[in-house]
């Protein structure tokens, strides 16, 4: 029989008012708890001077996790999160990844045990090439300084993490996996576990090479204005992608219109190799620098490396497997896995979910000194 609404008005209240302060403090300490995302400027000192102009000071969101402003004397590693070509650090909180926004993921995450309390760092990539691949050049500036030092110091410097390379990793989707890589492989001193979710531009192979249509287009391109900033096809994606990677790995402040130099060349209508410049591009890619930075990799707490089994750059799928197989040339302990029904975006999320976080809570230190 339910009572009439005045009397469950009166009940409800006098079990409201037999509960004791410390019965509200409890459902207060098992209420769900939230984090925080904020956004902040970085001064990047490493950009200035630039030739395309971008700014010496940077964004970056800064995921706080639930326990951040409770527990002012507790210190928490440190994962930095780098974005894609094109991408820029709103794209780990916009709905860029199959509708990921960075603060509910990581809340969800952490109470679901998955990780412990964590920071989360998700630094600007992006240039007026639309990507500046996180390393050092004489057009874009040095990107690889910026993350390693200008802006792990100022996340050190405001934030309370344990700043120590055991509990820092770095992680990052296609140009931010080669970014995380590159970064990791030589700067083991900050870094000491990474993620690379279908890094790019590991090697010159497969779509990378003379035969891809789109370097000759490229090769004839005259003025900054002919790259198309929403491409309709992927060789109009090749051209911006090899002239941002080309101010990247083989800068020319010399040669207009884009100051670069490209690693191939035409001659009576062919495409050939660029000796000089095609070594230049080498010395920046992971793949052919394994054996120099063996002793730095070796220093690393995890490595993990993967693509889907779709995926849609064929340099990727052959040179993510190549890598592999130089770190176990040489004993380099690391994972690689390829996953079903992956394309080079599609499980973004879900990779996320289910393979990185697990992997920097098994392998990050997450306690204090």
């Amino acid at each position: 029989m339910q009572l009439p609404r005045i009397y469950r008005i009166f009940v409800l209240l006098a079990v409201i008012g037999a509960m004791t302060p410390s019965a509200f403090a409890q459902q207060a300490a098992t209420a769900p708890k939230t984090g925080k995302v904020i956004e902040i400027k970085v001064p990047a000192p490493a950009l200035k001077g630039n030739l395309l102009g971008d700014p010496a000071e940077q964004d970056a969101t800064v995921y706080l996790p639930p326990s951040y402003e409770t527990s002012p004397t507790r210190r928490y590693a440190s994962v930095y999160l780098l974005h894609g070509f094109t991408g820029n650090n709103h794209a780990w909180t916009s709905g860029g990844y199959q509708g990921m926004s960075l603060q509910p993921l990581m809340d969800q995450m952490i109470q679901k045990g998955v990780i412990p309390e964590v920071i989360v760092v998700a630094p600007n990539g992006s240039n007026a090439y639309k990507g500046a691949f996180y390393t050092n050049s004489v057009v874009n500036g040095n990107w690889e300084d910026y993350i390693y030092r200008d802006l792990v110091q100022n996340i050190d410097s405001k934030y309370r993490t344990i700043a120590r390379p055991e509990s820092r990793g770095i992680a990052g989707h296609s140009m931010g996996g080669y970014g995380a890589i590159s970064l990791a492989m030589k700067h083991p001193e900050v870094f000491s576990v990474v993620y690379a979710l279908s890094p790019c531009c590991l090697g010159l192979e497969g779509d990378f090479g003379s035969e891809n249509p789109a370097w000759l287009s490229t090769l004839r391109l005259t003025s900054k204005e002919q790259l198309k900033d929403k491409p309709g096809s992927f060789e109009e994606f090749f051209q911006i992608a090899f002239v941002a990677v080309s101010a990247a790995f083989s800068p020319n402040p010399q040669r207009a219109p884009f100051f670069v130099d490209f690693p191939y060349q035409e001659r009576d209508g062919k495409v050939e190799k660029n000796e000089n410049v095609f070594a230049l591009w080498r010395a920046k890619m992971p793949l052919y620098m394994v054996e120099d930075n063996k002793q730095n990799l070796l220093k690393l707490r995890g490595i993990f490396i993967d693509y889907g089994e779709n995926e849609e750059f064929s340099h990727i799928r052959t040179t993510t497997q190549q890598f592999s197989k130089a770190l176990s040339e040489r004993n380099i302990p690391h994972v690689f896995e390829i996953y079903e029904k992956g394309n080079h975006g599609n499980q973004i999320r879900q990779r996320i979910e289910t393979r990185l976080l697990q992997f920097f809570a098994e392998k990050l230190d997450f306690g204090t000194k």
